[in-house]
């Protein structure tokens, strides 16, 4: 499944900026070996799985299968030291399985992302050789091609980029499975930051298949979000991504954010009240509604009282962490005038990330 921070890991190794929206999320490829962590993995339900896997992987420590997915658990919660020697061990244990070397790229990625300029560059080569051995393995793995699609996109040319080579990997993402193509030439409209032509393909990419959860969260994502805003038309994608999978978190964080700025109070009580209900371990719908609410600067006691909830258990994995919640929160109070509240939350984000930038220059701001 690819992982939502992959393009912006691919982004932050070459320093080239990203836009905002979230990456997507595909579907598994996992050379056929369907289980129930891997339909939970699927779904985004990271706790639920690192529950049945970190017993799992303890009794069976050579069970490459299990390695690989606790490795995909421990990406999802940032776990770096946690998920690169599994990942590398279930390499190790079984070197011709595609997804395996695509992870342990994945997390190389990541280290790069996070790494000094010194280091970077030879985690960055680390990252292409294991998404370019999960290729040779499997060509018609979606998540490989995609990854370095990314590459080739962003990498200047003495490291292999070339955006003609990132619109041809689109075009043979296209031709294996038309509706994920689409949300490909999608990415690569985001990192040409050509919001008409994302929009383009994220309709394409509905179109192709109406059944496609992804494509219909990326749509409404994407309308949720200003300068392209279409609050109507991002919730009629919610509910339609809704209607095929009611136990998915993407849907009902969509409405909740655009019912908060919309002002649609008891229809965002509703849809909060639903989403706990049916995904109770995953509580993004009312980060994004605090958010939304402190956006517009609208009913801030209920955006506190929404950000202080999401911040009530542990966040799920590829959400928005502590430290964002912090954030939020420091807005609100901001927003309040309640400057000493709002420097207290903001330090509470940078205790927790040290290097969180919006957050530096949200404490700039407020000593200013």
């Amino acid at each position: 499944m690819r992982n939502k921070f992959f393009a912006p890991i691919i982004a932050a190794i070459f320093l080239w900026p990203l836009a905002t929206l979230p990456g997507i999320s595909r579907g598994p490829t996992h050379d056929g070996q369907g289980t129930d962590v891997e339909t939970l993995i699927r779904a985004g339900h990271w706790k639920r799985a690192r529950a049945i896997l970190e017993p799992q992987v303890k009794a069976h420590p050579d069970d490459p299968w299990s390695c690989y997915q606790l490795a995909e658990v421990k990406m999802s919660f940032k776990d770096l030291d946690g998920a690169l020697p599994l990942a590398q061990h279930a390499v190790d244990l079984d070197g011709k399985s595609s997804d395996f070397h695509l992870e342990l790229g994945k997390v190389f990625g990541e280290m790069a992302a996070r790494a000094s300029f010194f280091s970077a560059g030879s985690l960055a080569v680390k990252f292409r050789k294991e998404v370019e051995i999960a290729i040779e393995i499997d060509p018609r793995n979606l998540d490989a091609l995609d990854a370095m699609m990314q590459f080739k996109f962003q990498a200047p040319g003495i490291m292999g980029g070339s955006k003609d080579e990132a619109n041809s990997l689109a075009e043979k993402i296209t031709a294996l499975n038309a509706s994920e193509g689409y949300l490909a030439h999608a990415e690569l409209a985001e990192m040409e930051k050509d919001s008409g032509q994302m929009e383009a393909f994220y309709l394409k990419a509905v179109q192709a298949n109406p059944k496609n959860y992804e494509a219909h969260t990326a749509l409404g994502k994407f309308y949720s979000q200003s300068p392209h805003a279409k609050y109507e038309e991002a919730a009629k994608q919610a509910q339609s991504a809704l209607q095929l999978e009611s136990r998915r978190i993407e849907a009902y964080w969509i409405l909740a954010r655009v019912y908060a700025l919309q002002q649609r109070g008891s229809d965002l009580e509703q849809v909060l009240a639903s989403a706990e209900k049916n995904v109770p371990d995953d509580f993004r719908p009312l980060y994004e509604a605090a958010q939304g609410l402190m956006e517009i600067a609208q009913n801030l006691p209920k955006a506190e009282g929404y950000a202080r909830r999401y911040l009530s258990q542990e966040p799920e994995g590829e959400e928005p962490d502590a430290a964002d919640a912090h954030r939020v929160l420091g807005l609100v109070f901001e927003k309040e005038g309640r400057n000493a509240d709002a420097l207290a939350e903001i330090r509470t984000a940078l205790q927790l990330r040290p290097n969180f930038k919006a957050a530096k220059e949200d404490l700039k701001r407020l000593n200013n």
